[in-house]
């Protein structure tokens, strides 16, 4: 598992630098352990424990899962504790273990960046950064605020935000694929997928949903899938912002190669 931990809000516009590696040909593989380790705090994310955390790992990650472990058993439902648990235990070399714990940050840190950041690590043959964004630029308030939710990792409050406004609006397009983007979880892409997906029948001249089936796909890998959904997106207005934004990561796809991505 790749310990990607920097905090960075996640736009549609910055997803094109890395959509090769989501749908390249050798999916990522877990490594055997880190090079360094270092506690991962975010700030608003509430402990009791952010000085032990911290102090768990000025001696190695092996001294820190040491430390760590009882104090994960002890606090279950503390999800800074049970994220950098499973650093620990990863870079200590005890993957397996790192697993159960990340799976238990994910939990704990519901509605967190630990949570979205679990669940990356969790999935390393899916893009790494954070969920698909949903992109938007009118004025529709539960759908600008569920966005801003999603780029401080408030992925649930995006999700409840966004099925508010869908329920608002059922004959908005819009609304009901910001609704379809909130349910994504890696454990279980069909969430989405299986409410966007109808979208295209529904809605078929909606750039919105094109787009955004066509990023969920460059999010799983699904790179034909991908390729031809952002194309239709684009055909559908090439110089709005969703059809330059699709143009970009076509582009981006292509260059990484032009045969099928396998799963």
């Amino acid at each position: 598992m790749r310990l990607v931990v920097g905090v960075a809000a996640v736009a549609a516009a910055g997803v094109v630098a890395g959509v090769v590696l989501a749908t390249r040909q050798d999916p990522a593989q877990p490594k055997a352990a880190c090079k360094t380790s270092q506690a991962v705090i975010v700030r608003g994310v509430p402990s009791t424990h952010l000085a032990a955390v911290r102090a768990a790992f000025a001696h190695g990650a092996k001294r820190a899962a040491l430390a760590l472990e009882p104090l994960a058993q002890q606090s279950p439902n503390d999800a800074v504790v049970a994220f950098n648990d499973a650093i620990a235990l990863y870079c200590a070399g005890y993957p397996a273990e790192a697993t159960d714990a990340f799976e238990r940050a994910k939990k704990a840190g519901r509605n967190t960046y630990y949570a979205v950041k679990a669940d990356n690590l969790l999935h390393p043959q899916f893009f790494q950064e954070g969920y698909p964004p949903f992109d938007y630029a009118g004025g529709d308030p539960l759908l600008v605020q569920g966005q801003l939710a999603q780029r401080q990792y408030h992925q649930l409050t995006a999700e409840k935000l966004w099925a508010k406004d869908a329920k608002l609006h059922p004959g908005s397009d819009v609304a009901q694929v910001a609704a379809a983007v909130g349910l994504f979880d890696m454990d279980n892409p069909s969430a989405s997928f299986s409410k966007l997906g109808p979208l295209v029948k529904r809605f078929p001249k909606s750039q919105s949903v094109r787009f955004h089936l066509g990023l969920m796909l460059v999010w799983i890998g699904q790179r034909d899938q991908a390729l031809s959904e952002l194309r239709a997106a684009v055909g559908l207005g090439p110089r709005t912002s969703l059809g330059k934004q699709a143009q970009r990561l076509v582009s981006s796809i292509e260059a990484g190669g032009t045969s099928s991505t396998k799963r």
